[in-house]
């Protein structure tokens, strides 16, 4: 299985004529056949903006969506979409098995959603009939938004599965310097780099895309930095309009940029992939392992086994020790009782 394979899974169980409904009436089909209860959240648009990641939540055991209010635009129509996707993948165990058992599976369930999203909004066909004979370049993004309905970062998801590897396809705010949107393609063979874009990154000060004009462009070699200070080179393509840029990252050189190309160093998550049970679910997750109880730390709570265990454990008022609580009495341990 793969990722594409997820997704038409997942996709197959929505009939022909529910999906094409969708595109025109999301929130009826949402309702009324799926039976799903879906209700606006004001609270969740106070910190995106127009463009932005999907604006929804969803409660899948109880079968609630709930989603920032954006009436009859592009946007709301893709997170009630992409919430869609996770109630789907939900229903299809050997969707959300394969997806677990993967790298970096919190951000590939976020990333199949899109896709599903996409799919459900804007067909295939669009995306190649704007590329032609490409190369694929970031004012794409801005002629299959305008010759569509969808909104931006559909077009952005939609273009990205068209990159012949590693790459993305990122919106960048201007006002805040922070990408509001990108859609990753990890590499087929060796998965997610170390440095991508990423929502909610935000961009150096003097960054070279920060300084671009407007309906102006630019195709260089540039280099891009995680929060944490870890720094890769891709190619890229980005043009800019007053709000926005948009930018095509690249392992290699689509746009001849260069007529020697030096090797890009570039590195892979390589840390185990650990399992625990925390927080009311089971996680896997990437990391190293606390040292003294040899277990993963909670993705959500940020507790190892033994963090755990000492937040539930009772302190004997004589002794000062720590014991599990139903070995304490009266505020006193086995021991200080005898």
């Amino acid at each position: 299985m793969n990722l594409e394979v997820c997704v038409e899974r997942a996709l197959s169980l929505l009939t022909d004529d529910v999906r094409a409904r969708f595109t025109e009436s999301p929130m009826a089909v949402l309702r009324e056949d799926l039976k799903l209860t879906v209700r606006p959240a004001e609270h969740l648009s106070d910190a995106r903006d127009d463009g932005g990641a999907c604006d929804g939540v969803s409660f899948l055991q109880d079968g609630v969506i709930l989603y920032a209010p954006t009436p009859w635009s592009r946007r709301e129509n893709f997170t009630l979409a992409h919430e869609l996707g996770h109630w789907l993948v939900d229903q299809a165990p050997d969707v959300y098995d394969w997806l677990a058992d993967q790298d970096e599976p919190g951000r590939l369930l976020e990333t199949a959603c899109d896709r599903i999203a996409q799919r459900l909004l804007l067909p295939e066909a669009a995306a190649l009939t704007v590329i032609g004979a490409g190369p694929l370049t970031a004012q794409h993004l801005i002629d299959l938004y305008d010759a569509s309905q969808a909104s931006r970062p559909v077009c952005a998801i939609a273009l990205a599965k068209r990159l012949p590897g590693l790459g993305a396809v990122a919106i960048i705010d201007r006002a805040t310097q922070e990408v509001t949107h990108a859609s990753v393609k990890p590499d087929p063979e060796q998965g997610w780099p170390i440095v991508f874009p990423w929502r909610g990154q935000q961009l150096t000060q003097g960054h070279a895309l920060l300084g671009l004009a407007s309906g102006a462009s630019l195709s260089q070699r540039l280099p891009w930095w995680t929060p944490w200070g870890a720094q890769a080179d891709f190619y890229v393509n980005a043009v800019g309009d007053e709000k926005r840029v948009y930018a095509v990252f690249c392992d290699s050189d689509l746009w001849k940029i260069e007529t020697f190309h030096a090797p890009i160093q570039r590195d892979f998550d390589t840390r185990p992939l650990l399992s625990g049970s925390c927080c009311g679910t089971t996680f896997q997750r990437r990391g190293y392992p606390c040292q003294a109880c040899r277990q993963p730390f909670c993705p959500n709570c940020g507790d190892c086994r033994c963090e755990r265990d000492a937040k539930h454990a009772a302190t004997c008022t004589r002794c000062f020790l720590q014991f599990s609580p139903h070995l304490v009495v009266d505020g006193l341990c086995v021991e200080c009782r005898a």
